[in-house]
């Protein structure tokens, strides 16, 4: 039995043997040559060039050999592909019935050149169709005739270990150490598996794609299902931590009218999970409609790799460039090269201190203008909403939003912005608001606008008005005028004001307060946003809260008293003239009692004019000296 079966084998065996042999003696495989340039040609409008004799290899498989081959395009000053050589693994048996069935393709080291020198008739032509470049059928089938009688078959592309240079406008784009394979399932169904990676000016970018494309009816439809994407990036601005994540999803192609959809496609970035949709038209101008939600979205670690990297890049003293060229400063003209709309909703958005709720968006673009139909969030326990347009049609940006801000608490607030703060209570606002810029340290700068503010239950920490007020009255009085209020901060019911949002100041106007003790019935002044200081103005009128009822209270009572606040938020600061305050106050007073003396003494005179004039006159200038003096003791 065991003899059968060896003599079985080695007849098997010899009859491959014999197999090869005849396949080697009378199939010369430079026979292929020029039918493999013609099929590409007809293909794709290429002309293959193959240097060198063709060659057959045995082991591991049977193989045909090239020497170094080169794909052109008629015209092109560069070839679009060189490689040092290529390898054909073909199927055995067909070639005995003339049929080139090739199991797989293989380009090593390969160097791919899509730029303006590579891009000849066939790049002009599909330029101009939008359609791959093809010969009329009857020209093929008469270089098919021409050239042989053999039929051809293809079953797997690969490309390991190559380099691809792609020109986009004036830069260029290095796609390095990819690993392309590509195989045929089926009739028109194919599989794709890609890796390699991207770099630009530092920049890494690596990738690997797994996806099946479906060509059941292609070119009218093409299905592609990204089984997964994975990617990594590193840069100049991330080099301490990379930018990575992965991608799976259903693209649905459309020939006419042209357009891409998308099913299920789920993506994430670092930490980040989102769910998405994408519908493009491409029109005249495309059109995209994008769907975008999550659960969180931390922005934390990007904020802190940049910062980290803005202090590591050393300031280089280079020479200014001077360019004729007009410079396009308006971040928001890629509004012009599509129109569409958007929708985002985000539960979280955390960066630094700063948390986010709830933040919905939607967003119309239309010939470069975009219209904010909706935006609001939760934010310090209080509420935003904002309607308005961000125009990039001009030279520079410009955004302008019709804001409401509801019931911000502002000792959560600073807190989140991480401030120092001296201004607690419930901040309410509304106003439009707007700026040029989109650059993070010049946006609080560029930020213009009108609001009207309500802060209710407001307190000043650190500062107690009305204790600064008779604290300062008392070294004025007898000592004794001191109120029981010993608070450090000072509580308001309610402050209005209006304000003026410029270069990054708070300008305000018409303020006013009201509490039990005090009312402010005017103020005016300025909040430095960029440099955490204020320097207001306040005329303030006293209510209560003392705890003797002297006539000097009762006179500060009745007359408007200045204040001015001032300083960083950490450290505020104010300033009060309260002896001109009580020197305007005996003065009028005194003024007062002098004027009705005055007028006793008229009267008397007119009435006594009869008597002795000498005596009257001692008596009354005796009176007057006891007027006087109780004055000045006062």
């Amino acid at each position: 039995m065991i003899k059968k079966i060896l003599v079985i084998l080695f007849i098997l065996i010899l009859v491959i043997v014999i197999s090869i042999v005849s396949l080697i003696v009378f199939v010369d495989p430079n026979h292929f040559r020029g039918y493999i340039s013609q099929t590409v040609k007809d293909k794709t409008g290429y002309e293959l060039t193959i240097e060198g004799d063709l060659r057959w290899h045995i082991w591991p498989q049977v193989s045909i050999l090239t020497d170094a081959v080169k794909l052109s395009d008629n015209g092109a000053t560069k070839p679009l592909l060189t490689a040092d050589n290529m390898r054909l693994d073909v199927e055995l048996l067909p070639l005995f019935s003339k049929n080139l069935a090739i199991k797989n393709v293989f380009i090593k080291s390969a160097l791919i050149n899509i730029t303006d020198e590579s891009k000849g008739d066939n790049a002009k032509k599909y330029t101009q169709t939008l359609t791959p470049p093809s010969q009329p059928n009857t020209d093929i089938s008469e270089n098919k005739k021409n050239v042989s009688n053999w039929k051809f078959s293809l079953n797997k592309f690969e490309i390991a270990d190559s380099t691809v240079a792609l020109q986009y406008n004036n830069d260029l784009i290095n796609f390095r150490n990819i690993n392309l394979l590509l195989e045929q399932n089926n009739d028109k169904n194919l599989s794709i598996e890609l890796k390699g990676n991207i770099d630009k000016n530092q920049q890494d970018l690596f990738y690997s794609v797994n996806a099946n494309v479906d060509l059941t009816q292609f070119p009218e439809k093409a299905i592609i299902d990204l089984k997964k994407l994975d990617y990594s990036y590193n840069g100049i601005a991330s080099s301490n931590k990379a930018l990575k994540g992965s991608a799976t999803g259903v693209f649905n192609y459309q020939q006419s009218p042209k357009q891409l959809n998308s099913q299920n496609l789920v993506f994430s970035v670092n930490d980040n999970n989102f769910t998405s949709k994408i519908n493009t038209r491409f029109d005249n101008k495309p059109y995209v409609d994008l769907q975008l939600s999550s659960e969180k979205l931390d922005l934390t670690p990007f904020l802190q790799q940049n910062a980290k990297s803005n202090k590591d890049i050393p300031v280089q003293q280079t020479s200014p460039v001077v360019s004729s060229v007009a410079k396009d400063n308006n971040q928001l003209s890629i509004l012009n090269a599509f129109d569409g709309k958007t929708t985002i909703n985000i539960k979280e958005i955390k960066a630094n201190k700063i948390i986010m709720n709830n933040v919905k968006l939607n967003v119309d673009n239309q010939d470069g203008i975009a219209t904010f139909k909706d935006l609001n969030f939760d934010f310090a326990n209080g509420h935003i909403t904002a309607t308005g347009t961000a125009n990039g049609k001009q030279k520079t940006p410009q955004i302008k939003l019709n804001t409401k801000i509801n019931n911000i608490n502002l000792n959560s607030f600073f807190t989140q912005m991480d401030m120092a703060y001296d201004l607690d209570g419930i901040f309410n606002a509304s106003g439009i608001l707007e700026t040029n810029s989109l650059t993070t340290n010049k946006l609080l700068e560029s930020l213009k606008g009108n609001a009207n503010i309500v802060i209710t239950n407001a307190k000043l920490n650190n500062i107690n008005i009305q204790n600064i007020i008779e604290s300062a009255a008392a070294k004025y009085g007898n000592g004794n005028d001191k109120s029981g209020n010993q608070k450090k901060y000072t509580e308001f019911h309610k402050i209005n004001t209006n304000a003026y949002l410029n270069q990054g100041n708070i300008e305000l106007n018409l303020l006013n307060a009201n509490s039990e003790t005090l009312d402010i019935i005017s103020g005016s002044g300025k909040v430095g946003m960029l440099n955490h200081d204020l320097d207001v103005n306040l005329n303030i009128k006293l209510l209560g809260g003392w705890n003797s009822k002297s006539d000097t209270i009762a006179k500060l009572q009745k007359v408007t008293i200045p204040l001015r606040i001032y300083g960083q938020f950490s450290n505020l600061r104010y300033q009060l003239d309260i002896a001109q305050i009580l020197s305007d106050v005996f003065s009028d007073k005194l003024q007062q009692r002098l004027d009705k003396l005055r007028d006793k003494l008229e009267n008397r005179n007119g009435k006594d004019k009869d008597k002795d004039k000498d005596k009257d006159k001692d008596k009354l200038k005796s009176k007057a000296v006891d007027i006087l003096g109780g004055l000045l003791k006062k």
